[in-house]
C-alpha cells in the first residue's frame, strides 16, 4: 500500500515514518507539509492511504476532505478529538488523537487495508492458485534463474547478499532485502527479523521469540513480532 504523511509538524513524520517501517505492507511515497503540496503529490503519485493531520496551515484538513469527492483512503492523525464525527461523516477510515501507539496505529492500518481489499474491482477467487502460478526471475551464478514463489520457503541476508531457501536448493543472489521484498510483493512473504523473510505457506510453528521453517529455528525480532501476531490472528 502506497502511502503519504501529511502533517506540518517534523516530530509527527518522525513518528509515522518509523511506524510505517515496521508494516511491510506500507509503501512511504512521500512526506508532505500542507494541502498544496498533497494535491500536487496526488496527481503524480499512485497513493492507496492518506494518513492526514486536521490542524494544517492555510486549508485545515477537514476542509481538504471536504472539497474532494473522490481521495485515496484517510486515515486521520490529530491532537483535537473535536473533528471525529466530521471526519468519519466523510468516511474516513480511522482517528487517530496524538500521541497514539504502534499497536493502535497498526489497527488502523489493518482497517484500511480490509477496506481497499474488499473494493477491489477484481476479486481472487482462488488465493492459493494464483500464488502458485506467481514467480520471479533472479540473477544467480551468472545465469537468470526462475522460482515460482510457492517454492520460496525463507530469505536470509547476508551482508551484500541474500540467500533464498526452497524445499530443494538455495540461491545466493546480489540484492537487498527490502528490493526482494518489494520484487516478490506478496502478501505470503513476511519480515519477522532485519535479516530474514519467511514464507506462511511454509510456516510450521510460532514460538516467543522464534518460528520453525522446515528443520530450521528463526529468530523473530520485537521490531515484527506485533506485525506477525496481527497476521496470524488473521487465520485463527
Amino acid at each position: 500500500m502506497n502511502c503519504i504523511i501529511v502533517d506540518d509538524e517534523e516530530l509527527a513524520h518522525h513518528v509515522i515514518e518509523e511506524y510505517i517501517s515496521r508494516i511491510p505492507l506500507l509503501n512511504l511515497v512521500k512526506n508532505c507539509y500542507d494541502i498544496p503540496e498533497t494535491i500536487q503529490t496526488l496527481q503524480t503519485e499512485n497513493v492507496d492511504l492518506i494518513f492526514l493531520d486536521i490542524n494544517l496551515p492555510n486549508i485545515s484538513g477537514i476542509e481538504f476532505l471536504k472539497s474532494f469527492s473522490k481521495l485515496p483512503d484517510v486515515i486521520i492523525t490529530t491532537a483535537y478529538d473535536d473533528c471525529a464525527v466530521q471526519g468519519f461523516e466523510m468516511d474516513v477510515t480511522d482517528y487517530l488523537l496524538k500521541p497514539f501507539s504502534f499497536e493502535r496505529f497498526l489497527k488502523a492500518v489493518y482497517k484500511s487495508y480490509n477496506k481497499l481489499n474488499n473494493s477491489k474491482i477484481i476479486h481472487e477467487k482462488n488465493a492459493q492458485s494464483l500464488f502458485n502460478e506467481s514467480f520471479i526471475f533472479v540473477r544467480s551464478n551468472n545465469e537468470d534463474v526462475k522460482l515460482n514463489l510457492s517454492e520460496i520457503t525463507r530469505i536470509n541476508a547476508l551482508k551484500d547478499y541474500i540467500i533464498i531457501y526452497t524445499e530443494n536448493r538455495k540461491l545466493i543472489v546480489h540484492q537487498t532485502m527490502k528490493s526482494i521484498m518489494e520484487k516478490i510483493n506478496s502478501e505470503n512473504f513476511i519480515r519477522v527479523h532485519n535479516s530474514h523473510i519467511i514464507s506462511l505457506q511454509h510456516l510450521q510453528s510460532i514460538g516467543k521469540n522464534n518460528l520453525m521453517i522446515g528443520n530450521e529455528r528463526i529468530p523473530i525480532s520485537e521490531k515484527y513480532k506485533v506485525y506477525l501476531n496481527k497476521v496470524v490472528e488473521k487465520y485463527k
